[in-house]
């Protein structure tokens, strides 16, 4: 089999955890439409389920997920409601799984996150005015150059945290979830990240 190519019993593997991951991520984001205070938590959480296929490798899988979770998510809130998740929690989910895999160094993939982040605010802010929906005390109180400050901060610490969870994932799925062959995510694959980030990490050890 040539590398790169999936088996079927892969394929189904794959589209399996991405059934699973876009119907937790669907989860979280309607839990983050109904209980209003923890809406950035939720959304959080739908971005850390889409990880699910992509620390098994499957990218395509985590894409699928994400795509599907939030076509549905316009079922379960309004526009204004679920475009935190659609727009920033979710893509930045697969972003920082996939510049975490392929090794990229903080102090490349921070620039490309703040960028991002930021085009997010203010898409969230002036395209779609959903920052009200979101975090409607921050947005009544602050003008937008302090939003923008306030949550690039807040986003970058969530990222931290999302990253730790990212790596916790893949060691317990590892283990958890045995791959069919195709993509294989060994101890000494899991090993080298370790290795890796701590010699990557800005912060030290702690995270």
């Amino acid at each position: 089999m040539k590398k790169g190519r999936l088996s079927p019993r892969n394929v189904t593997y794959a589209l399996a955890l991405a059934g699973i991951s876009a119907a937790l991520a669907l989860l979280f984001v309607w839990l983050g439409v109904v209980l209003r205070y923890v809406t950035i938590a939720m959304f959080a959480a739908a971005g850390c389920a889409i990880m699910v296929p992509v620390s098994k490798k499957y990218y395509a899988s985590g894409i699928f997920a994400y795509a599907v979770s939030a076509g549905l998510s316009f079922l379960v809130g309004d526009v204004a409601a679920v475009t935190g998740y659609v727009v920033y929690f979710g893509p930045m989910s697969l972003l920082t799984a996939f510049l975490a895999d392929k090794n990229v160094r903080w102090y490349i993939a921070y620039p490309v996150k703040i960028v991002y982040i930021n085009a997010a605010l203010a898409a969230l802010y002036y395209g779609l005015q959903a920052i009200d929906v979101i975090a409607p005390d921050v947005a009544a109180h602050f003008e937008y150059w302090a939003i923008a400050i306030l949550g690039t901060v807040a986003l970058l610490v969530i990222d931290l945290l999302m990253q730790y969870v990212y790596r916790t994932l893949k060691k317990v799925l590892a283990k958890v979830l045995r791959d069919k062959g195709d993509n294989p995510v060994t101890e000494e694959e899991i090993r080298r990240e370790d290795e890796r980030e701590n010699d990557d990490n800005p912060f030290g050890d702690d995270m």
